[in-house]
């Protein structure tokens, strides 16, 4: 897979996700299990729109050469906000928190660690071919 491909697949999941969490709040609880309070929905509304902004940084992205010195910096930070989701979303999970249909947020957190640190490593061989 191309870094190309991975930016638009992070911008598709971001984005679909982003704009369910602000337009289609409360059905996205019922999915998860979850009901909101009307304070849950509002911030459930801000996270979308977390979401949304993170789809449009990696669709900014997505035709940006891999040897580019912002990527690794980019996945890096990526790395740590997708480890920071995932050990959330594992910790409300295991407090009872939704139902089983969150573990595909856990699902979708740790393929996107996985994937980052991948591209992490084509990055570093991209700029290694680029000085040589």
């Amino acid at each position: 897979m191309k870094l190309s491909t991975f930016a638009t697949i992070v911008t598709v999941l971001a984005g679909v996700f982003g704009l369910a969490f602000i337009f289609f709040t409360a059905q996205l609880g019922k999915f998860y299990g979850i009901t909101p309070s009307h304070d849950g929905l509002w911030m459930s509304r801000y996270f979308g729109a977390s979401l949304v902004f993170i789809a449009m940084i990696y669709w900014s992205y997505s035709s940006v050469t891999p040897a580019a010195k912002s990527w690794p910096k980019l996945l890096i930070f990526s790395i740590i906000y997708d480890v920071v989701q995932l050990i959330i979303t594992t910790m409300s999970i295991l407090d009872g928190v939704g139902n089983a249909n969150a573990w595909s947020s856990v699902a979708i957190y740790a393929l996107l660690i996985i994937g980052s640190i991948y591209f992490l490593g084509v990055c570093s061989r991209a700029r290694a071919k680029a000085t040589v």
